[in-house]
């Protein structure tokens, strides 16, 4: 006969897991709830060493703010759902990708371009939607931030330019979306976007120069 004390109580491990997966929603929900204020999640774009460029004109009549393209980070962290922009190799990467887009910029523009950390390859390709909504709100909160902070902080009531490559221009496409309604005053000096074109062709102009806002 069994003894029923010597018997495997499964409650405790039952309820463990329940547990763990509350908390992994509760997490996921956090980073959706928190993408309204951004700077609670995002990098933190008053230190120098999160921009790529910060200012690279500052007699220029207009500025010009810029969220580049894909970086591939598949040899450096091939498990990572985010790039990481604090990893050399990885900012190696980054370096590559803007340096083609920057030397398009007319010298007559002052750029401003931050590290972000965009979605990766791995993230895209993953089973699951949590993983590739999870990164997109942490970059799209980092994308929010650095805008944020380039307006109220760099920008001085100066005219500028929008653009976007790749993941950068569907985030530069999501802010101008949401700050018609939420944060126009944002928008009163924007003169231009161009997305996914680097100030190339007139195909790629969205709002064209001098267009009221």
């Amino acid at each position: 006969m069994t003894d029923d004390k010597t018997k495997m109580d499964w409650k405790p491990f039952l309820w463990l897991g329940i547990g763990m997966i509350l908390l992994a929603v509760i997490g996921v929900a956090a980073i959706y709830i928190s993408g309204d204020t951004p700077e609670t999640l995002a990098i933190n774009y008053a230190d120098p060493y999160n921009w790529y460029a910060e200012g690279t004109n500052p007699n220029a009549e207009m500025d010009v703010f810029y969220l580049h393209g894909g970086v591939d980070i598949s040899e450096i962290k091939p498990h990572a759902i985010n790039v990481d922009v604090t990893v050399f190799e990885v900012r190696q990467n980054v370096h590559d990708s803007i340096l083609g887009a920057v030397n398009e910029y007319p010298d007559e523009m002052n750029a401003y371009i931050p590290y972000y950390r965009q979605v990766t390859e791995y993230a895209k390709q993953s089973s699951t939607d949590i993983s590739e909504k999870t990164a997109e709100a942490l970059a799209y909160a980092d994308a929010k931030a650095a805008f944020h902070y380039y307006i109220s902080e760099e920008n001085n009531d100066r005219p500028y330019v929008l653009a976007g490559s790749g993941q950068g221009a569907k985030y530069i496409s999501m802010m101008i979306t949401e700050w018609f309604s939420t944060r126009p005053a944002y928008l009163k000096n924007l003169r231009a976007v161009y997305l996914d074109g680097v100030l190339q062709d007139e195909d790629d102009v969205v709002i064209p120069l001098g267009a009221e806002i």
